[in-house]
């Protein structure tokens, strides 16, 4: 049973590590106004941010070095995406 939680775990955050990526190119294929971009990256930020507590939460019940590698992969998604938003505005 712990199993099959610990796997739906990992499967559910890099789920949302994909769509928030997938939201975040989306916007940045949105060339005609700076609205649609900013919005997509809102989302794509929930969405990171999301992933990272869920491994958070989980790597504190059980220590998998599998859940602290999605942990790091969220936070180097949110800067990634970050600076590039703010190249883009500047």
């Amino acid at each position: 049973m712990e199993e099959k939680y610990l796997r739906r775990v990992v499967i559910m955050s890099l789920a949302g590590l994909l769509f928030g990526s997938l939201f975040y190119i989306f916007g940045l294929s949105i060339q005609s106004s700076i609205i649609p971009g900013l919005v997509n990256y809102v989302i794509a930020l929930l969405l990171y941010i999301s992933s990272f507590l869920v491994a958070y939460n989980n790597n504190k019940k059980t220590r998998i070095s599998i859940l602290v590698y999605i942990q790091f992969l969220a936070i180097f998604f949110i800067l990634l995406t970050t600076v590039v938003t703010i190249s883009q505005i500047l």
